[in-house]
């Protein structure tokens, strides 16, 4: 059974890009939303840039939905970032060994400036 509770996932337009941002748990209940977003985004053509700041929690399923995002990015034209994952997010792509399979942006520098 799905808790809408556990994961909020908003879409908002950033200059030529979409700002996915999931706040919550994105797990086996709850990554269809995600996925259903960064599926209607792409089939857009627009740029995504995943802000997984907000997420406490993340399981293989979410992983798979991250992994199946930047394989479709690989294979076309689809531009697919995550950016500011959370240390639940890092934790869990450390430990699975996925880092390479995924575009990680680097935020650091727009931290320092703010």
């Amino acid at each position: 059974m799905s808790s809408p509770d556990l994961l909020h996932v908003t879409v908002e337009q950033v200059e030529d890009a979409c700002l996915v941002r999931a706040i919550g748990e994105v797990e086996l209940s709850s990554a269809g939303a995600l996925r259903r977003e960064l599926d209607a985004a792409r089939a857009e053509g627009m740029t995504v840039l995943l802000d997984l700041s907000g997420v406490t929690f993340m399981d293989s399923t979410g992983l798979r939905v991250l992994l199946e995002a930047s394989q479709s990015s690989v294979l076309s034209d689809w531009a697919f970032f995550v950016v500011r994952p959370s240390k639940a997010t890092q934790r869990l792509i450390q430990l699975s060994g996925t880092a390479d399979m995924l575009t990680l942006a680097d935020t650091s520098a727009e931290r320092t400036l703010a």
